[in-house]
């Protein structure tokens, strides 16, 4: 696959920037609703979506794990296993990758798509974050990350 796969996602992404779960603090949204799990931790669930709706890739097809369904995975750790394990794995972002971050050393916590990368930031979209609440807070939003905060990138 090209990178014109992750471009498209990213495209699909930055199409719901400001959507948050309803009710508030609920994890229920159009995402986990598509996917077939809702109100659930829902970042994976979003780039799922965004993979399978933007440019027709189901993420982790053919992989099992935790969290793996018929539309992508719900689970990051997963995610970041299936992207280790086909050779998807990056040091470095472009635009349309997957960034996996983990935010306290243990499994990785969360994920959003690459919009750009510029010396030591990063500007992604993520879905259920927020500000004050990186990997549960309910909104798809523009972040601005610094590199290392990324354990690793996926490219598609």
């Amino acid at each position: 696959m090209s990178a014109s796969k992750g471009r498209q996602a990213l495209a699909e992404a930055l199409r719901h920037v400001g959507v948050r779960e309803s009710p508030p603090g609920s994890n229920r949204t159009m995402f986990g609703r598509w996917f077939g799990i809702d109100g659930v931790p829902w970042c994976a669930i979003f780039a799922s979506y965004c993979f399978d709706v933007g440019a027709g890739v189901v993420l982790c097809r053919g992989w099992h794990g935790a969290g793996v369904g018929p539309r992508g995975v719900a689970y990051v750790p997963t995610l970041a296993a299936w992207l280790k394990a086909d050779g998807r794995w990056m040091d470095a972002a472009q635009p349309g990758d997957l960034v996996v971050f983990d935010w306290d050393g243990g499994l990785p916590d969360h994920v959003g798509i690459v919009i750009r990368a510029h010396g030591d930031r990063l500007q992604t979209v993520e879905g259920n974050t927020g500000i004050g609440n990186d990997s549960d807070g309910g909104e798809v939003m523009r972040r601005e990350r610094r590199f290392e905060q990324a354990a690793g990138f996926g490219r598609l």
